[in-house]
């Protein structure tokens, strides 16, 4: 069990004061460079090997605690369309529930609301089959969400990888393409 840092969550770190072990938190200081806080109050500066992150500004989505559960509300789904900055009648959803193995159940309770609200819905199942490469890239390319399922994460991405879609899902995140899921799909 690790504590908490004060600077990061002074009523948090007060409760677990007690614990033995620490953890060393990286915070990035208002300026250019980052430091290093741990629960000892000592502030080092941090190590000239590590970078900076500064994330993609075009990279948007919505992550929740389970996905069956938080993309079967009308807020997250309208959450989710907001982010396209477009009307539900003119968004494109890409539903990949490779993680779930592409079971119908769970696909239609993660996308009705979607659908409800006049989004076009589509699925790549690839879980179980093979789908050919230009396929894929046409339905990732016209998506204006992909919404990934829970499940068994480390079966998906590696189907992704073994398939080429992993690299795929990464350049659509990059250009702007608004990523959604739950569970182990966020």
């Amino acid at each position: 069990r690790h504590s908490i840092h004060p600077l990061i969550s002074g009523h948090l770190h007060n409760s677990l004061e007690s614990e033995a072990r620490t953890t060393m938190v990286l915070l990035p200081r208002n300026g250019s460079s980052n430091l290093i806080a741990s629960a000892s109050n000592t502030i080092v500066p941090c190590p000239a090997f590590r970078r900076f992150y500064t994330p993609n500004p075009s990279l948007k989505g919505i992550f929740a605690g389970s996905g069956v559960a938080s993309m079967s509300t009308r807020y997250m789904a309208q959450a989710v369309v907001d982010l396209t900055q477009r009307r539900p009648q003119g968004v494109s959803l890409l539903y990949i529930g490779t993680a779930s193995y592409d079971i119908t159940k769970f696909r239609e309770k993660q996308t009705n609301l979607f659908s409800e609200m006049g989004v076009t819905v589509e699925s790549l199942n690839v879980a179980n089959q093979f789908v050919p490469i230009e396929e894929m890239e046409e339905a990732v390319d016209k998506a204006d969400i992909i919404l990934v399922s829970g499940g068994n994460t480390l079966y998906a991405v590696d189907r992704w990888e073994y398939l080429g879609l992993g690299e795929m899902l990464k350049e659509a995140a990059g250009r702007g393409t608004v990523m959604a899921g739950g569970g182990p799909g966020a």
